[in-house]
């Protein structure tokens, strides 16, 4: 069949979860002997695009994926993607995109900048569309769902608490519409999924009428070697973050817990690019004033094995609902124990003490006494290890959506 997935950004400009996710799968399912194609919006990208149905286009291959790249003429702010839901700038391309190449499916991964519209445009002219939920952007503007003074939210109230709590008052009529659209573009979607009963329950609570169905991410073993490792209460032990520096993933936190525990046996190892925080990236540098943490940079996808091997327990020290997190997934692919926030996104994978740790959320007393923990008894970690299921394969995943697709193909 021939598939088109769509995604707000995409390699090799961006790399996290959700561009992750969109790889894994088209590369299995091209394996599979599907055709598939990315489509997605080139956002800080500027080089190598034609003018086309009045929008810029431009096409190239990432790691034997064919990739369509599409912007606008002019630039576009953040606010002005995050608020606004279909886009009749782009539409008329995206028809020419979506109906000249027969796609038999649309697998949208994210809404934000094409997605949503994409979806009308499938919808419109009788193509299935999938859609796979990974955050919180159709109920939170902000897509992070933690309010302007850092609490946590699970319901924007019909846009009412955006207003009241993280927008200006002028902005009241296009957040109501963005609420009314954003239900509009669920009832286009012929199925609707997420990799956590979390992030359903929390989707649903905001739009009852929508179905959502639960597919957990797959991970592929062809590079994955376990991690080994057998401990005593004298190994010497390196924890590890591996995400992007940005104040909701919590690196400051994680740097703030380490520099309370004072142990000789334990280490610290930062990996990770700050985007554009350079004054967050500036003040974990200045924390960090222990010699026995280390700033190792941006890493790469491939180069997991060789970072993991090096680490012994990774931190996932989110304030914010991480929806089954890739990297959290990966590292129990290797075998190697996870602390984690106490947010259900995560705490569906992991049980503190059993195949992991548990912290509160947004505690560095509660981060470091977890630390302080297994630096003062590292053979706890054995058990752990041994407790540690490892996540779906990418085979798994791929046969899943295979299923869903054949039969939504057949029932339009």
């Amino acid at each position: 069949m021939r598939i088109l997935f769509v995604v707000h950004q995409f390699f090799p400009l961006w790399y996290t979860g959700t561009e992750r996710f969109v790889l894994n799968l088209a590369q299995q399912l091209q394996r599979m002997g599907h055709f598939v194609e990315v489509l997605t919006y080139g956002w800080k990208d500027d080089s190598g695009f034609i003018l086309r149905d009045g929008i810029l286009v431009k096409h190239y291959q990432f790691e034997g994926i064919p990739v369509i790249v599409i912007k606008h003429r002019e630039t576009q702010s953040d606010q002005s993607f995050t608020l606004r839901i279909f886009d009749h700038l782009l539409e008329p391309a995206l028809k020419s995109i979506i109906v000249k190449e027969k796609y038999d499916i649309v697998h949208v991964a994210h809404p934000l900048r094409c997605g949503s519209t994409c979806i009308r445009v499938a919808f419109n002219n009788r193509i299935p569309v999938l859609l796979t939920l990974t955050d919180f952007y159709t109920i939170c503007p902000n897509i992070i769902a933690v309010t302007k003074n850092g609490q946590l939210c699970q319901s924007n109230d019909n846009g009412k608490k955006c207003i009241t709590e993280c927008f200006q008052s002028n902005d009241k009529e296009i957040i109501l519409k963005r609420v009314e659209y954003i239900g509009q573009m669920f009832r286009m979607v012929n199925y609707c999924n997420t990799s956590t009963n979390f992030l359903k329950r929390i989707i649903q609570s905001n739009y009852p009428f929508c179905k959502i169905d639960v597919i957990h991410f797959g991970k592929n073993y062809s590079n994955i070697r376990k991690n080994s490792k057998i401990y005593s209460k004298e190994s010497q032990i390196t924890v590890g973050f591996l995400s992007t520096l940005q104040p909701h993933k919590g690196a400051h936190l994680l740097i703030d817990a380490f520099n309370k525990i004072r142990l000789d046996n334990i280490s610290l190892k930062i990996y990770g690019h700050y985007f554009d925080q350079e004054d967050y990236y500036r003040s974990l540098q200045k924390s960090a004033y222990q010699k026995k943490i280390q700033f190792c940079n941006a890493y790469k996808y491939e180069n997991f094995q060789k970072i993991l091997d090096d680490l012994d327990i990774v931190v996932v020290p989110s304030i914010w609902w991480e929806n089954s997190p890739l990297v959290l997934l990966r590292s129990l692919a290797h075998n190697v124990p996870v602390i984690v926030s106490n947010l259900e996104g995560m705490t569906e994978i992991i049980k503190d003490g059993e195949n992991g740790f548990v912290f509160e959320v947004g505690d560095v007393d509660s981060l470091a006494n977890v630390l302080k923990k297994i630096g003062q008894d590292p053979s706890i970690l054995n058990t752990i290890k041994n407790n540690i299921i490892s996540p779906p394969r990418i085979e798994e995943e791929a046969f899943e959506y295979e299923l869903v697709y054949n039969k939504l193909i057949h029932k339009i």
